[in-house]
This record gives structure tokens, C-alpha cells and sequence, in this order.
């Protein structure tokens, strides 16, 4: 099962890096967002890996942050 700890980290730095246009940092969070995905087990919330499977990352911060209002399951 995943740390939503790091995982939020990550999701949060990736938003900085973003908004900084850093290049550099954006390709290695990718590549650890991609790692933190592949991770992610049947245990996980469904939602939080159809977010990051879909690279919806705001949505994904707001799951992590309890304000997402999506079902419980993916509807797409």
C-alpha cells in the first residue's frame, strides 16, 4: 500500500515545479509520480489510481486532501 504522505509530497512539489516552468524538476517528478503509480495496489483507493493513471494530478491532491466529490469508484 502507498504513503499518501510521499505521494501528496510529490503531487504538490510537481504542482511548484509547474508553476516555477522547471523543466528538470517536472521530468524527475514524473518519473517518481510514475513509480508512486505503478506501486499502487488493489488495497489503494480506486479513485486515487484512476486519478494518477489518468495523470489527473489536482484531482488527485484533492482526493488526498478528503475535498474530492467523485463516487467511490472511477464512472469513466
Amino acid at each position: 500500500m502507498l504513503k499518501t504522505d510521499e505521494l501528496h509530497g510529490t503531487l504538490t512539489a510537481l504542482m511548484v515545479a509547474i508553476e516555477a516552468g522547471d523543466g528538470d524538476d517536472l521530468r524527475s517528478l514524473l518519473g517518481t509520480l510514475d513509480r508512486q503509480r505503478d506501486a499502487l495496489t488493489e488495497e489503494d483507493p480506486a479513485m486515487l489510481r484512476h486519478y494518477l493513471e489518468k495523470r489527473s494530478y489536482a484531482k488527485a491532491i484533492d482526493f488526498l486532501e478528503g475535498r474530492d466529490e467523485a463516487s467511490a469508484t472511477p464512472n469513466c
